[in-house]
């Protein structure tokens, strides 16, 4: 019982990578969009900082998916598709399916 809970809680901390993964990556292009803030006007540098995140997350999260579709190690240690959706079987695992999400004849 305890080994199923901690296999659990290590599959949900590893689906959080994504979502960490793009933070960090926006926190570090707004970073570096504010260290150029200073040269600009108020608006501008708000606008610099805010695209840096932007920049930063998009970057972010598709070096991220092309880390998880280039591992099946990693895919199959998350119990993801190579798009990063978590599979159906790990889902069964969390809820498992109810009468009416079964095809009916």
């Amino acid at each position: 019982m305890l080994r199923t809970v901690v296999h659990l809680l290590l599959r949900i901390a590893g689906w959080l990578l994504t979502p960490i993964a793009a933070t960090l990556a926006a926190a570090l292009g707004a970073t570096i969009g504010a260290m150029v803030a200073p040269t600009l006007s108020p608006t501008s540098g708000l606008v610099a900082t805010g695209i840096g995140a932007l920049a930063g997350a998009s970057l972010g999260l598709w070096l991220w998916l092309r880390l998880v579709r280039s591992t099946p190690e990693l895919q199959d240690a998350l119990a993801v598709t190579p798009d990063g959706v978590p599979t159906e079987a790990a889902l069964d695992e969390f809820v498992p399916p109810s009468a009416e999400d079964e095809p009916r004849p």
